[in-house]
């Protein structure tokens, strides 16, 4: 006898763009590289709660810390946040501890090294495209 497959509807709207963005720009890497956290004490790192308070903020919804589980309930989460992380993961503790992480490290000294990041990528978009305008029909190996 073959096992039945369950299959789940959950509602994604705009929060995959949002995601997906907040992912190419590298935000949450970042914050994980720079900010001082113990991974063993936790489940949620401190981008992937950076990352689930912006899309609670931008999901239209602005729901209070201690409701974020129950915005999250019928969406991808591990699509959205990351692989692993379920809407019980994302409660008021976690993410209390993240903020209070970001405090500690210093929110304009994080702005600072992501402004930095941001101006070497550019510069580096900018060399690579005048460089593909020189030779358009050049190719490489």
């Amino acid at each position: 006898m073959s096992e039945t497959e369950i299959y789940k509807s959950e509602t994604l709207e705009h929060l995959g763009l949002v995601a997906g963005m907040f992912d190419e720009l590298g935000i949450g890497e970042l914050v994980d590289e720079m900010v001082p956290q113990d991974l063993s004490q936790r489940k949620v790192s401190v981008g992937q709660a950076l990352k689930a308070m912006v899309l609670n903020g931008l999901g239209f919804a602005n729901r209070r810390l201690y409701l974020m589980p129950e915005f999250f309930r019928n969406k991808p989460t591990q699509r959205l946040v990351g692989a692993g992380i379920s809407p019980e993961h994302l409660n008021d503790d976690a993410l209390c501890k993240a903020l209070d992480t970001l405090y500690a490290f210093g929110l304009t000294e994080l702005y600072r090294l992501r402004l930095s990041k941001a101006r070497l990528q550019v510069t580096v978009i900018r060399k690579f495209s005048r460089r593909a305008r020189a030779h358009p029909f050049r190719e490489t190996l």
